[in-house]
């Protein structure tokens, strides 16, 4: 048998530990006491432990414990009196012993366990990795907010790796933030691709002027695949690789040579406009002229920035919806010779509102320019093999990123998020990268209400940005943050769509979009805007996540932060339902008048279907003349795929003419106006003690106008302000007030009203606000406008299909006021 006897001299007394046998666990505890001798110190009590029990026993067996000892070991940084004391108690009984650096967390519970400088730095000491594990553990769960075990395992990994408990301990507190803690990982950038010299391209010297010296991986890689022998491509790389100048090469060298000219298509307005005035003002200087093709604006404004529209323009840029309309009305002729279409952002096909038509409007553009080059750019599709043979394209893919990523996780609430995005933010703008740009940020907020909030609440300069704000307000930002003005800008996910804002680093206060977590391509989409080869050495993400933070009953932010960082790119789905498909076969019908052309046109959609089937429902609904192999839509028919609608729409429009509804009923029943907030929502939320959405058509908003309880504790100016809210819009008889609907379609009206009596959209916006402390962002009540315009057309057709002169001279009034 071997003994160990660990020897623990402490501030009150003296510890002795027998370790038999290699067992790192004490036999038994038992409490030494020394008295002063002429000999030097000896044993003058000894009592051995049993839990709460003290067992008296004779000093003399403390000295045999001690004789029979194989190794008697004494843990170093122990209490200098009682330490000295048993030295010379061991010289005198002439025992030899050794120094020991032990774990102080073990020795407390009667554990020996060896440390050296591998071990775990601990306020000055070291300790083992289980004692700290287990100590870190429990400060995790000591704190508010619980963490699942993804955090956990994280912590405890970063734990093993810095072994440094005090630095994990500082990690758990947001204000104290050490950035290498934080780091998530590191994608690196860059695959070697030998680069392709432009010089030596069969390109016209006078576009070979306007490109680099060399070009960009994903570029060489597009040349030496056929770019520039009109093949097809489908380029999918990640953000900021240089997809767009590889669609520009084509288009441009194409317009040059005589072959057509270029459409370059878009998914946002924003994103169209942006990519006119680039091309404006690039290509202007070798004399390509630029238009822009996106939906039409009836609301009249007043002055607005001027763009050239004209469609004999060598480069169309236009949104999808706006080069689908050419084509649904019949006017494509007008385009000309097209050489090249560009559709960027084609992973877009997936969405389940938007991504139908823009696969019915791929396969007709395929079928009306059958020697057109096509090149489809997309940073976000984790199955392109599939989609490149679907589109009928070369896959040219390219998976590093041009400058490398640095991800980092942090935990913290909404306050400790303020606190470090104002911190982060300031960090980077005071940084410069090697080509002499500041750092800016980009936050991803979780609403447009959120953007306002937190712009206003940093103490850096920085400015919201969202589809509500008006266009000049929107087109402001995007250049004074191009110049490098503007440190922060606050947006939503729309951002991500393409539109260039030049940021060297990218935060997540939220990941929340909307009502939902975001997904794996949005996430993927947003983290992309972070670096820019020609701007920054390095780009930076930061994902915030809140531990307690749930959307009902499903996973916490913490856990949503984990997915998405781990995460990969899933496969392209087409969701399509059967309204989807059948709008799509009727604008094919109503393009070519062949049902074999159809057929042909069907073929080529990615989401295409059982074309008999279809078109025979459509005949059976009214929308769709057949006569053996012709195809003719009705005048519904084509009402139908000239003004967007779907069955749905078509039919509210139809049953509300016939049954003799008032056209702004009609407008009101088939789209309501519930983008509207309470000014004062965190105020009001504060006096009552509630959590309250912000916008005032959810049902804790409509509830707390309709309680006289809530009402008595508010400011009589608020008070008088909700109960006008309440008088004039939550006074129905449905059974289910204030969730019928009825309470949005009355404000809706009276928006509507305002308009008709001579409003403006921000006088709309002023009269909504003094009488019900009701705010709502410009850009959202024009984009109201503009869509109810657009019904109020389609229901004057309609009312002439139906023969009702009388709701056709209604509706043409109401549409007259509404435009202005």
């Amino acid at each position: 048998m071997s003994l160990i006897v660990l020897i623990q001299p402490g501030r009150q007394n003296i510890e002795l530990m027998p370790l038999k046998n290699g067992s790192s666990d004490a036999s038994f505890r038992s409490i030494l006491e020394l008295q002063h001798t002429s000999k030097g110190p000896r044993p003058f009590k000894f009592k051995v432990l049993d839990g709460t029990n003290e067992d008296l026993r004779p000093p003399a067996e403390a000295v045999d414990l001690l004789r029979m000892a194989d190794m008697i070991l004494i843990p170093k940084h122990g209490d200098e009196v009682h330490e000295k004391d048993v030295i010379n108690l061991l010289q005198g009984y002439q025992l030899d012993y050794e120094w020991v650096d032990v774990c102080r967390f073990c020795l407390s519970e009667g554990r020996f366990q060896s440390v050296d400088s591998k071990s775990v730095k601990f306020r000055g000491d070291l300790i083992c990795e289980n004692c700290a594990m287990s100590e870190l553990y429990r400060e995790i769960h000591s704190g508010t907010k619980r963490m699942a075990e993804e955090g956990i395992e994280r912590l405890f990994q970063l734990l093993l790796k810095t072994k440094d408990l005090d630095r994990m301990l500082v990690f758990l507190d947001p204000k104290k933030m050490d950035r290498e803690l934080t780091v998530f990982d590191r994608v690196t950038s860059g695959m070697s691709v030998d680069p392709v010299n432009v010089n030596g391209l069969d390109l016209d010297d006078r576009l070979k002027k306007l490109l680099p010296e060399k070009l960009l991986p994903v570029q060489s890689l597009s040349i030496r695949s056929g770019l520039l022998k009109k093949q097809n491509q489908l380029v999918v790389s990640a953000t900021a690789t240089g997809k767009t100048l590889i669609g520009e090469m084509a288009g441009v060298n194409n317009i040059l040579e005589g072959k057509g000219k270029m459409l370059f298509l878009v998914p946002l307005v924003a994103l169209a406009n942006q990519k006119h005035d680039q091309f404006t003002k690039k290509y202007g200087s070798i004399g390509i002229t630029t238009s822009i093709k996106v939906g039409q604006a009836r609301i009249k404004m007043g002055k607005r920035f001027k763009m050239r529209t004209s469609l004999d323009s060598d480069i169309i840029v236009g949104t999808y919806e706006g080069i689908d309309h050419l084509l649904r009305t019949g006017t494509d002729y007008k385009l000309g010779n097209v050489g090249t279409v560009v559709m960027d952002e084609v992973h877009m096909i997936e969405d389940p509102e938007r991504g139908p038509r823009l696969d019915g409007l791929i396969a007709r553009l395929r079928y009306l320019y059958p020697k057109c080059q096509f090149i489809y750019l997309s940073a976000t599709v984790g199955n392109p093999g599939w989609l490149a043979k679907g589109l009928g394209s070369t896959l040219i893919e390219y998976e590093e990123r041009p400058v490398p990523l640095e991800r980092h996780l942090l935990f913290g609430g909404a306050s400790e998020k303020l606190r470090l995005i104002n911190q982060l933010a300031q960090e980077e703008y005071n940084k410069s990268s090697s080509k002499g740009f500041k750092g800016q940020t980009i936050v991803f907020a979780h609403s447009r209400r959120s953007c306002h909030k937190l712009s206003d609440a940093l103490r850096i300069p920085s400015a919201p940005y969202h589809a509500g704000l008006p266009y000049k307000q929107r087109r402001k930002t995007e250049e004074e943050f191009a110049k490098g003005n503007i440190p922060v800008v606050v947006t939503t996910a729309a951002l991500a769509a393409g539109v260039d804002f030049p940021a060297s680093q990218v935060i997540f206060e939220s990941l929340v979009m909307g009502n939902d977590w975001i997904t794996q391509g949005e996430f993927f989409q947003m983290q992309g805007r972070a670096g820019r080869p020609d701007y920054h050495d390095v780009g930076v993400v930061v994902v915030m996540a809140e531990p307690d933070k749930r959307l009902g009953q499903g996973e916490s932010e913490e856990q949503v932060a984990f997915r998405l960082l781990r995460g990969e790119m899933g496969p392209i789905s087409l969701q399509e339902d059967e309204d989807s498909g059948l709008e799509q076969v009727l604008v094919s019908a109503a393009i070519f008048d062949n049902i074999q052309k159809l057929k042909t046109v069907e073929s080529l959609r990615l989401g295409g279907g059982n074309v008999d089937h279809m078109l025979k429902k459509l005949h059976d609904m009214g929308y769709l003349d057949i006569s053996d192999q012709k195809i003719h839509p009705t005048k519904l028919g084509r009402i139908m795929t000239e003004h967007f609608l779907n069955h749905e729409q078509v039919s509210i429009m139809k049953e509300g003419i016939i049954s003799g509804v008032e056209p702004e009923d009609i407008i009101t029943n088939l789209e309501v106006f519930d983008r509207a907030f309470f000014v004062g929502a965190d105020r009001i939320a504060a006096t009552l003690n509630v959590r309250l959405p912000s916008r005032v058509f959810q049902g804790a908003a409509m509830e707390m106008a309709l309680s006289g309880e809530s009402l008595g504790k508010l400011d009589s100016n608020t008070k008088q302000k909700l109960m006008n809210f309440a008088t004039d819009l939550l006074t129905c008889t449905c059974k289910d007030t204030p969730y019928c609907g009825c309470p949005e379609r009355k404000f809706s009206k009276r928006l509507l009203q305002m308009r008709c009596d001579g409003a403006s959209p921000a006088e709309i916006i002023e009269t909504m606000t003094a009488r019900y402390d009701v705010f709502a962002y410009l850009g959202d009540v024009i984009e109201y406008l503009e869509t109810a315009a657009r019904n109020l057309e389609a229901i004057v057709k309609i009312a002439e299909v139906t023969n009702d002169q009388h709701k056709k001279k209604q509706a043409k009034v109401l549409l007259k006021c509404i435009v202005g």
